[in-house]
């Protein structure tokens, strides 16, 4: 039998995304739902390489103002525990 799986929760203290930015998530999960400071909202998936390290492919999309941003795929640079919050730092986005 298949469970649904909810996504993860990753809130950013900004409009958009940035090298060196760090986002907090609710835990670890393979999905994320991402809202951003404006109330604007889109999703993000963790993507895995074989060598180990991992990046957050987040989908495109519209912020408050109008301004479109394109989907974009940020290395993550480091995940720490923080309470019942996980921080993950992005590194500059791969495309």
């Amino acid at each position: 039998m298949d469970e649904c799986v909810e996504p993860g929760r990753i809130t950013v203290d900004y409009s958009h995304l940035f090298p060196g930015v760090v986002v907090r998530a609710d835990r670890i999960a393979d999905e994320f739902d991402v809202v951003f400071s404006d109330g604007v909202r889109t999703e993000a998936g963790i993507l895995h390489d074989d060598d180990g390290s991992a990046a957050l492919d987040v989908v495109g999309y519209a912020t408050a103002a109008g301004t479109m941003l394109p989907g974009r795929i940020w290395p993550i640079i480091s995940i720490e525990d923080v309470g019942s919050e996980v921080n993950i730092a992005l590194g500059p986005y791969l495309r």
